[in-house]
């Protein structure tokens, strides 16, 4: 059993296998960051300059279905990767590994103005930006992964910064973790409320009303009118008092409760 620690170093290392696949498949693409994250990783890339388009027109991208081609790119490098090597180098030095990588210069500017030290990690070929973190033997260790989806994400979680294509994956240290984590996501996603309320014909979401504003259909307007009731009887029974307060208030409420400067952009004026 590996702690969550070594998880997180295994899950690393991965996403650095997801990149060194992708850089060796759209050697355009640029690169930005890749960490562990509960039960895998992911890494961030910004396709936009790797030139060419989609079938049948459009900005190139890539989708679900180039997975296959990246996994066996990844277990065809991890092969030669033995161990990660540790290196030290100077801004302007780190820069040069990135020509035209705006993202990582960003990184190398922010780290180097703290006075943090500038680190590499290298495997194989592949070497990366890195505070390190990685699994000791990468060829022997990283050999039970799964691409699972894309997203899009903002540099830096920031809406006004470009939209990056993410890429999700997962890693265990055995095919026996690997195949139960799969068969739960496969058995949550069977049992997701998205799914299943619309199959049961219990409501269903308009793009008129906007995402996850729910239209109550007559089974779950049951049910919710049967939790109501109890719930009034429960509080009544208790010596409890219903109030009603208005959906809308005067912005000086908002002011005092400090919520106006975090939501006065989606706050109907």
């Amino acid at each position: 059993m590996k702690t969550s620690e070594q998880l997180d170093h295994l899950r690393h290392s991965c996403a650095h296998l997801l990149a060194a696949a992708v850089m060796e498949l759209w050697p355009n693409a640029k690169r930005t960051i890749g960490p562990a994250i509960e039960n895998g990783f992911y890494y961030d890339f910004d396709f936009s300059a790797q030139g060419g388009s989609a079938p049948g027109g459009g900005e190139f991208h890539i989708s679900e279905k180039d997975f296959p081609k990246i996994e066996e790119k990844m277990r065809e490098l991890v092969k030669s990767w033995k161990v990660f090597e540790r290196h030290e180098l100077s801004p302007s030095d780190a820069k040069k590994e990135y020509p035209d990588n705006e993202y990582k210069h960003e990184l190398i500017e922010e780290f180097s103005q703290k006075g943090e030290t500038l680190t590499f990690y290298k495997s194989g070929t592949y070497w990366d930006l890195c505070r390190g973190g990685h699994s000791p033997h990468p060829n022997n260790d990283l050999k039970h992964f799964k691409l699972l989806s894309i997203a899009g994400a903002y540099w830096r979680g920031d809406e006004k910064n470009k939209m990056l294509t993410r890429i999700y994956g997962t890693c265990w240290p055995s095919k026996t973790e690997l195949d139960t984590y799969l068969l739960q996501q496969d058995e949550a996603k069977k049992r997701d409320h998205r799914r299943v309320g619309p199959d049961l014909d219990l409501f269903s979401i308009s793009q008129l009303t906007g995402q996850g504003l729910i239209l109550w259909h007559p089974k779950l307007a049951i049910v919710r009118d049967i939790v109501e009731r109890l719930w009034k009887t429960k509080h009544y029974e208790e010596g409890y008092q219903l109030v009603y307060t208005p959906h809308i208030a005067s912005m000086d409420m908002f002011v005092k409760s400090r919520h106006l400067t975090k939501y006065v952009n989606s706050m109907f004026p």
